[in-house]
């Protein structure tokens, strides 16, 4: 009965009832953090094998604080993204409609202002030049980065 059955054929079983086992247990024991890690809601950590398996609780709160710091920074970035595209959707909006440069300057005012997250975060600079270089780049009214960075903190007038 056993010749019957070639090494392939039981490898191959073994490898799909492992498969269907660790699905399973992945499954049951850790859906939320295989939904998280699909979502890209959370980076996977390696932890390293090393001797001391009974760390300090200080160093397990500040590993905490760590993926809490990389939730916020995605947050921010998410957040920045989609500040950018709503710029390049500007643009195009007032190349099409062909804006003044004082209706342009009011337009990208009010569109920075519903990012108030992105006014106070270290990537503002690098938003600024991305304007400055997508108008250049279209061919509409040139700003400066200093006037860029005025638009954020300008009141309406």
């Amino acid at each position: 009965m056993f010749s019957q059955i070639s090494w392939t054929d039981y490898l191959l079983a073994v490898a799909i009832l492992l498969g269907i086992y660790y699905l399973f247990v992945g499954v049951r024991y850790f859906s939320s953090d295989l939904k998280a890690l699909l979502a890209g809601k959370r980076k996977r950590i390696l932890k390293p094998s090393g001797f001391p398996q009974n760390e300090p609780l200080q160093n397990e709160v500040s590993k905490d604080t760590s993926v809490t710091t990389d939730e916020e920074t995605d947050d921010e970035f998410a957040e920045v993204e989609h500040l950018i595209e709503k710029i390049q959707t500007v643009i195009t909006d007032a190349l099409g409609k062909q804006l003044v440069k004082e209706e342009f300057r009011q337009y990208l005012r009010l569109v920075l202002k519903e990012f108030p997250s992105v006014k106070t975060s270290g990537l503002r600079p690098s938003v600024n030049e991305l304007i400055v270089s997508e108008c250049e780049k279209q061919g509409i009214v040139a700003f400066n980065e200093e006037e860029v960075d005025a638009l954020w903190s300008e009141e309406r007038q």
